[in-house]
C-alpha cells in the first residue's frame, strides 16, 4: 500500500427522503455498495442494517429515496469529509431477514415504475416523406417521459432507416445505442446518448482520468478474448440514383458481419458501420479488478493503470495503461472501502 493510503479512514453519508441516516445508524449499517453502470439499467445501490431489534427501523415505503456518498477522512479526527456523492436511488425491494433480524434495501436510479419499460407499437417517422433523425427521436422519447435531452453532436443528424417500434423506449435506445456505438443512460433527470469508450463527457471534455498505481489494485483479472474479435464489418444504405441496396464495409478479413438495417444515406452506413467495428474491437479486450476503494472512478471515465513497482514481484505488464471503465461498484463493509471494475480496451 502507498502512503497515500495510510492514514485515511472510509466514511459514507445515507440520506433517506433527504435526511442524513448514517451518523444515527451507523452501528448498524453493515454494508454499503453503489453500482455504476453505462448503460439505461444502471446505477442502483444496496445496503444493509443488521442488529434490529433494539430499535427496529422502519420499513420504506415505495417512494422512499437513498441518497449515498463515499470517501475518506484523514487520520483519527472525528471532522467532516469530502465525500464524493454516488448517487440519488428510489428504493425498489426492502428484504427483512430473521431470527436476528436485518434489512435490506435496493434502489435503482431508473425508477421501476418507469413508463420507459412498456412496450408500445409505433412507427418511425409517422410520415415516410419525413425522415426521422436519431436526435429528433431521442428528443422526443425524452419529452414524452419528463426528461431533458442531451444528445452528443456526432448523432443528432445521423438519419435513420424506417423503424416498426414492437418494444418499449428502454429497449428501443439500447439497441439503437448498441448500433451506433453509444451510452445511453437517465441521470439527474436527463436522457443522456452519448458516444462510448471515449472517456469524454456529454460536452466533449474528458471526464477525471484516475491513476491507479499496482499498489492500489487487489486483484485482477485480463482476458482476450479471440470469439469476440471481428474482421470486417458491412452495412447496407439504400442508393436512390440507382434504386438498389449498396454495401459499405469498415475493417477486413474474416470473421465478417452484416448489420440488419439498411440506412438512408451512405453517410449513415459508413457511420453504423465503422461504430460496430470499433464496439467489437474494444470487446476483444477486458480487464477486471478489484482495488481501494475511490469514489471519483465513475462509468464511462477512464483510469490510467500504472506501475510503480521496483521489483519484478508485483509488475503489472499485461495491464498498464489506460481504460475505459464500463462498471464500477463501490463498496464499504467490514472489509473496509473497495472498488470493483470492469474495463474495456479504450477505443
Amino acid at each position: 500500500m502507498d502512503s497515500s493510503t495510510t492514514n485515511i479512514q472510509p466514511q459514507f453519508s445515507i440520506k433517506t427522503n433527504g435526511k442524513e441516516v448514517a451518523k444515527r445508524l451507523v452501528d448498524r449499517i453493515v454494508d454499503v455498495r453503489v453500482c455504476l453502470k453505462t448503460g439505461l439499467m444502471s446505477d442502483s445501490c444496496y445496503v444493509r442494517f443488521d442488529n434490529l431489534e433494539p430499535a427496529p427501523i422502519q420499513v420504506s415505503k415505495p417512494t422512499d429515496t437513498v441518497e449515498i456518498a463515499m470517501g475518506y477522512k484523514e487520520g483519527n479526527e472525528d471532522k467532516t469529509a469530502t465525500l464524493q456523492p454516488l448517487g440519488i436511488f428510489e428504493v425498489g425491494e426492502t428484504s427483512l431477514r430473521g431470527p436476528h433480524r436485518s434489512m435490506e434495501l435496493f434502489g435503482n436510479k431508473l425508477f421501476w415504475h418507469t413508463t420507459l419499460k412498456t412496450p408500445k407499437q409505433r412507427s418511425w417517422p409517422e410520415d415516410p416523406k419525413k425522415p426521422k433523425k436519431l436526435g429528433e427521436l431521442v428528443s422526443d422519447i425524452a419529452g414524452e417521459h419528463g426528461l431533458d435531452p442531451k444528445v452528443g453532436d456526432a448523432f443528432k443528424n445521423i438519419e435513420l432507416p424506417h423503424i416498426e417500434q414492437n418494444e418499449s423506449d428502454a429497449q428501443l435506445l439500447s439497441m439503437l445505442a448498441e448500433q451506433f456505438d453509444a451510452i445511453v443512460k437517465i441521470a439527474y433527470d436527463k436522457l443522456i446518448f452519448m458516444a462510448r469508450g471515449t472517456g469524454k463527457s456529454l460536452s466533449g471534455k474528458s471526464l477525471t482520468e484516475v491513476e491507479v498505481s499496482n499498489f492500489k489494485i487487489l486483484n485482477w483479472q485480463y482476458e482476450q478474448g479471440a470469439y469476440r474479435q471481428i474482421g470486417e464489418v458491412t452495412a447496407f444504405y439504400y442508393d436512390l440514383e440507382t434504386a438498389t441496396r449498396t454495401p459499405v464495409k469498415e475493417g477486413k478479413g474474416s470473421p465478417a458481419m452484416v448489420l440488419p438495417y439498411v440506412y438512408a444515406d451512405e453517410a449513415t452506413a459508413k457511420r453504423a458501420a465503422k461504430a460496430k467495428h470499433n464496439r467489437q474491437k474494444r470487446a476483444t479486450k477486458t480487464l477486471a479488478l478489484s482495488m481501494i476503494g475511490d469514489a471519483q472512478i465513475v462509468a464511462g471515465a477512464v483510469i490510467n493503470v500504472v506501475d510503480k513497482s521496483s521489483t519484478e514481484k508485483n509488475k503489472v505488464e499485461q495491464i498498464l495503461g489506460k481504460w475505459f471503465v464500463s462498471e464500477v461498484e463501490h463498496q464499504i463493509n467490514y472489509q473496509g472501502f473497495r472498488s470493483h471494475l470492469l474495463c474495456e480496451q479504450l477505443a
